[in-house]
């Protein structure tokens, strides 16, 4: 199940405190965990790990965060959240 996620990929929490918050995935974990962040509440430095049962996948994601990552580059959390409420604006068209 973690092979239908990808880097930079538009998610959003359906258990939890942060229950309808989007975040952008960082990078997969073991089994069916996966690393994300939203640039706010929890930044690239320190992403949170979800379990891919909490999560609705969406089709959008990001080509210019999933390379950076890929290339291990600088993301900032400002761009981060950008990226996020633009793939926010595509998922609600």
């Amino acid at each position: 199940m973690v092979d239908e996620v990808r880097t930079g990929q538009l998610v959003s929490s359906t258990q939890g405190r942060d229950k309808g918050r989007y975040y952008l995935v960082v990078s997969k974990s073991e089994d069916d965990f996966i690393l994300v962040t939203d640039g706010e509440y929890r930044g690239i430095e320190k992403p949170k790990k979800k379990n891919l049962k909490h999560l609705k996948i969406w089709p959008h994601h990001s080509e210019g965060i999933s390379r950076r990552l890929a290339e291990k580059s600088k993301v900032t959390n400002a761009e981060i959240m950008l990226e996020i409420g633009e793939l926010i604006k595509l998922a609600q068209e």
